[in-house]
């Protein structure tokens, strides 16, 4: 059996939900090595929240997404900035705000609070024009549903590195605004639970991600195509069935 393109098309639509990048926004109007480009001189270890206001996603035009990579901007024109040794990377959905999280780390974590990376990090770069964006590939994917609530990204990095005399003053880039959709909160001790200090400053990010459609539009062409597919079949059994004319072979 043939399907008509117009179909293709529509599954195309459907299903593939458009893949894309969706920034946080924010004036880059700073810059911060916390929590992944801290070294030994500065703390032996690191602990990093940082919230996103739903609003980040919310017009893209799906109503969740698959997050599975961020991506961070870094002024430097070198090649891999660091070998983390022991980094974890936690997404959830929290209640809190931008510019309200709580300096008890526990309390900014949401009820789906999900492990998305775990282990040794390598950060890389690949150079767009005018910076170097440095990439983390998610172990495990996070479905993100922005009407829930907004995006609290936790990061435990439970092992600083010496410091590099030919990467004096690395940082990410970040934005200091107050009433943006970031802020954050960190201290300089993995095991501690409670900040240090809470800022409005957050590290500009992009978020590589899948949209996810309603359950009720893959059931609607769920529904269109068996449909379709019925009547292409019955159609296709009337013509077999149909009496050939006299003198046919």
């Amino acid at each position: 059996m043939r399907i008509p393109l117009s179909l293709v098309l529509m599954a195309a639509a459907v299903e593939m939900v458009h893949s894309a990048s969706i920034a946080s926004g924010g004036l880059l109007n700073s810059e911060s090595a916390v929590p992944f480009l801290v070294d030994t001189n500065s703390a032996p270890s690191a602990r990093y929240q940082e919230v996103y206001g739903a609003s980040i996603f919310s017009g893209h035009g799906s109503p969740q997404y698959l997050i599975t990579q961020i991506s961070f901007t870094s002024g430097l024109d070198s090649g891999a900035i660091d070998v983390l040794p022991n980094v974890q990377i936690w997404f959830s959905t929290t209640p809190r705000a931008v510019d309200s999280l709580s300096p008890v780390f526990g309390d900014n974590l949401g009820p789906n609070n999900t492990l998305v990376y775990s282990g040794q990090l390598h950060l890389f770069w690949q150079p767009p024009i005018g910076g170097s964006t440095f990439h983390i590939p998610l172990q495990r994917p996070f479905l993100y549903d922005w009407s829930a609530g907004n995006l609290l990204m936790d990061v435990r990095n439970y092992q600083t590195v010496p410091p590099r005399p030919d990467l004096q003053g690395r940082f990410f880039a970040s934005s200091v605004t107050l009433g943006d959709r970031v802020s954050s909160a960190a201290a300089f001790d993995v095991n501690a639970l409670t900040a240090t200090f809470l800022n409005t400053e957050g590290l500009l990010t992009l978020f590589t991600v899948s949209g996810v459609p309603e359950p009720s539009s893959a059931l609607l062409f769920l529904a269109g195509l068996s449909a379709l597919v019925l009547l292409t079949s019955c159609r296709r059994g009337r013509a077999q069935n149909r009496p050939r004319a006299a003198g046919t072979q």
